[in-house]
Order: C-alpha cells, then sequence, then structure tokens
C-alpha cells in the first residue's frame, strides 16, 4: 500500500495546484476507496494555498470555479462534467452550533488538517505520486476492517454529533466494525444531547445513505442499540426552530411479536430483513422501512378468531403515520406521495390469475394520471412485496412475484389505461356532440366500455360507439 496509481485528472489537478512551490494531496473518502480498490465516487483534495489561490490556479488552467464554501477554505472546480472539491489546510473549533465550525483557522501543516476528521480510515492522504500520508494509523484499520476514531470517540461526536450517523453509515458501506469505545460514546447523554441541535435536513441526508447501503440492517440496528432513532432534531418552522422527532416510531417496533404462523421475525427485525431485500431505491427503501410501522400499535393490534395476533388494517394506518414522518423529515413531497401509495396498498397485490391480474390493474391505475407513473409504481409495489415475502421466514412465494415482475408489463402493454389512450379525441366526439362536459362523460363511458370488453379500442368501434352515445347523451348530426 505505500504506493496507488491514479486517475489522469486527480493526478493533473495535484499537479497543477501545487505549482510553485505549494503542495496538494487527495484525502477523505476518495482515498479510503483507493485503499480498499473501489471506485471513488468524488475526488477532495486539500492544499496549502489559500482560497484566493486556489482559485486563481484553477482560472489560469482553464477551469470554472465555484464559491462552494469559501469562508471554511472549500473551492469547487469544474472541469467538463466532473466537480472536484478542493480546500485549504484548516483547523476548526466548534462552539454551540453544530453546524458549522465557530472558527477556522487555515494552516500550512497536513497533519493539523487530518487531525480534525473524524476516522482514521478517512485521515490518509495521497500526493500526486502516488505516496500515501498516514499519521494515525488508517491503512492499517483498514487492512484490519475497523473504524476508529481519531483520538477520543466522544469530543469527536462533540464537534458534529451528525458523526454518530456516519459511523452508522461507514458500517454499512464498509463492512467495518466499529471500535469497542464508539457505541458508548454513541450513547453518551452529553452528545445525544447536542444532537438535537442538528437540523432535521443533515439527520435526513446522512440517515438516507445509511438506507440506500447494499445490506442497511446492520447500521439500522446500531442507531437502535444505542436510542439515536428516539432522539429529535431541529427543524425552521417560520421564524422558530422547533424539535421533530427522528424516528421513535421504529424504535417502538423493537421486540413486537407477530403471528408465528406468517412470521418467524418480531415486527423490527423482519422490518430491517425487508429493506435489506428491497432494491437499492431511495423511495423502496424508505417504503419497506415504514410499511408495517403501524403493526402492534392500538387500535391496529388485535386477536383474530383463532385468538392469534393479527394486524387488521395496519397498511391503512400505517400509510397515514408514513405521511406524517416523511412529512417532519422533510423528504420531498416528490417521493412521499408515491411511498404513500406503496406502504397504503402492500397489502393489496393482484390475483395471480390473469383476468384478476387485469382487474386489479384497471383499479389502481386510476390513482396514476398517466401510464409511465402507473407502471412505475406497479414495478415497485411488486419489488416491494417480494422484499416482504422474503423477509417473513416462512415459505415464500418467489414464483408469484417472479410472474408479476416478468408478465404484467407484457400484459399492461395489450391495456388501455387512460382515456388519452383511445384511439379517438375529444375533437372527434365535439363533431358529434358539440363541445362541453358531454365530451369527458363519453370518452369515460367508451374507456369504461373497452376495459370491459364491450368495444375494441378501434377508430371504427368508437366512432361507431360515438354515434349511439351521442344520440343517448348529446346531440345526433343533422
Amino acid at each position: 500500500m505505500g504506493l496507488l496509481l491514479l486517475p489522469q485528472l486527480p493526478k493533473e489537478i495535484m499537479e497543477r495546484i501545487s505549482r510553485g512551490g505549494y503542495e496538494c494531496y487527495l484525502v477523505g473518502g476518495c482515498v479510503r476507496d483507493l485503499l480498499m480498490s473501489r471506485q471513488p465516487v468524488d475526488y477532495d483534495f486539500v492544499t496549502d494555498r489559500k482560497p484566493e489561490q486556489i482559485i486563481s490556479a484553477a482560472l489560469e488552467a482553464g477551469w470554472k470555479v465555484r464559491k462552494y464554501g469559501e469562508a471554511f477554505g472549500i473551492i469547487h472546480i469544474v472541469i467538463g462534467k466532473e466537480k472536484f472539491e478542493v480546500a485549504s489546510m484548516r483547523t476548526e473549533n466548534y462552539g454551540k452550533d453544530p453546524h458549522r465550525p465557530e472558527t477556522v483557522t487555515f494552516v500550512g501543516d497536513l497533519y493539523q488538517d487530518l487531525a480534525r476528521r473524524d476516522f482514521t480510515m478517512n485521515a490518509v492522504a495521497m500526493d500526486k505520486d502516488g505516496r500515501l500520508i498516514d499519521p494515525f494509523g488508517g491503512i492499517d484499520d483498514i487492512r484490519n476492517g475497523v473504524i476508529r476514531c481519531i483520538g477520543s470517540p466522544k469530543n469527536r461526536f462533540l464537534e458534529d454529533p451528525l458523526r454518530i450517523l456516519r459511523a452508522s453509515r461507514f458500517v454499512v458501506q464498509t463492512g467495518f466494525d466499529l471500535e469497542e469505545t464508539i457505541p458508548t460514546a454513541m450513547s453518551d447523554p452529553d452528545i445525544q444531547q447536542r444532537f438535537r441541535d442538528l437540523s432535521v435536513e443533515r439527520v435526513r441526508d446522512e440517515f438516507e445513505k445509511i438506507l440506500l447501503a447494499p445490506k442497511p440492517s446492520p447500521g439500522l440496528k446500531l442507531l437502535i442499540d444505542t436510542g439515536v432513532l428516539g432522539l429529535s432534531c431541529s427543524a425552521k418552522e417560520g421564524d422558530k426552530k422547533i424539535r421533530v422527532d427522528f424516528l421513535p416510531e421504529i424504535m417502538q417496533l423493537n421486540g413486537v411479536p407477530q403471528n408465528p404462523r406468517y412470521h418467524r421475525y418480531d415486527v423490527l427485525t423482519h422490518i430491517f430483513r425487508t429493506v435489506d431485500e428491497a432494491p437499492p431505491v431511495h423511495i423502496l427503501r424508505w417504503a419497506a422501512l415504514l410499511h408495517d410501522v403501524a403493526k402492534g400499535r392500538p387500535g391496529v393490534r388485535t386477536l383474530n378468531k383463532r385468538g392469534e395476533l393479527s394486524d387488521r388494517g395496519h397498511h391503512l394506518v400505517g400509510a397515514e403515520m408514513a405521511q406524517r414522518i416523511l412529512g417532519r423529515l422533510k423528504v420531498p413531497r416528490r417521493y412521499v406521495q408515491r411511498i404513500v401509495w406503496l406502504i397504503k396498498n402492500h397489502r393489496n397485490l393482484p390475483p395471480a390469475d390473469h383476468q384478476g391480474l387485469i382487474r386489479w390493474a384497471f383499479k389502481r391505475s386510476r390513482d396514476f394520471p398517466n401510464r409511465q407513473e402507473f407502471m412505475e409504481a406497479a414495478q415497485q409495489l411488486f419489488l416491494l412485496g417480494r422484499a416482504d415475502d422474503a423477509s417473513k421466514g416462512r415459505e415464500t412465494s418467489s414464483f408469484y412475484f417472479h410472474f408479476l415482475l416478468s408478465q404484467f408489463p407484457k400484459i399492461a402493454s395489450g391495456l388501455t389505461f387512460y382515456p388519452y389512450e383511445l384511439k379517438i379525441s375529444g375533437d372527434d366526439i365535439v363533431k358529434k356532440t358539440g363541445a362541453g362536459p358531454i365530451v369527458g362523460k363519453i370518452l369515460n363511458s367508451l374507456l369504461t366500455d373497452v376495459q370491459k370488453g364491450k368495444i375494441m379500442n378501434t377508430p371504427e368501434a368508437l366512432r361507431a360507439a360515438v354515434q349511439k352515445k351521442a344520440g343517448k347523451d348529446g346531440r345526433k348530426d343533422k
């Protein structure tokens, strides 16, 4: 691990920034990823140049510059379609605000810059020749699969308590183990109190990175065991700052039993397994996490006729809860609507027979304005259903879900879901009836007839049907 080969563009940036006797290094996650033989997502650099000197060097090279965080020494360099972060070496001191340091001091010393970072594996630097600088033993920790703080975990987390979520994220992204003192620090009352001052947006963004990991459950379990999901954070409401809950509803599912005839695991374990089974897509992972959130709650948890545990209607109550949870966490509305629909309908999967599937499709398509959105939602519902089914610890219905995922698009391609898919236009109907509400009424009537198989979706059949309906509901041709 003494030398690593660098891609051409990052190497070119380091060579350009280091001209004139300056230093420039790759740092952080990109070096960690290279050491793990992974392709970095981003390349970040530090230099002993001041921000204005970084800008000058970049402009001289013909690169575009964006002043992202100049007060903190951070400059974005844009080369073609790629963006790179170049920062001045600095030290930081945090005060009451955990979002940003109270003071930033630019320094010309790489060691001081690396010393302010969270974990040893993120404090390895690389020069333009691929040589590694590792003052805190990060390379050994990467070799040994250990996540270790630089210095005291409590001090690191007090500086920025978002680091307790980063610790969980790195567990699921790297597969490494936490050094034994880190979970204790995550549970520390002082750190958890400071966590409450974090903005809900920062908390949500970091949590979603955990959700999108290949296997999120170890990180989620860590947040349960340390009580982090039960904490609150801060949100702005007008000019006021208010407290909002993180995810106590998930905490409350820990140990909640289920009917053993259908489920091998308690609710929380089942949910975590479902999250792992769902494809790593934002909407699906949120839906998997919240799909059974209402189970065990008063008004939902009952006993069935056999005297067994039952959660009748949990999908409906869960959809309402998910709406509130996602709203307070400020998940974008364009995602919330779909997530809530998936939760509401995860117990309303289609029958396995051809005609039953068609009837289901006609009914569910009414929830969406167009074919593209409906087909996307149906695919997501089937994927969520498959993940849910595979996580019960009982016999699975894999053939059923294979049928839905493979055959439904083919079946749906021959179906007519929306008036705009009819082989006749509103203008054609106006010629028969004149303008007005009658046009929409006839279009909807035609759609119903086509879906019931009473008429074919062809121009000839539809024109003949309009002629009859115009005689009943509108004016006849004269």
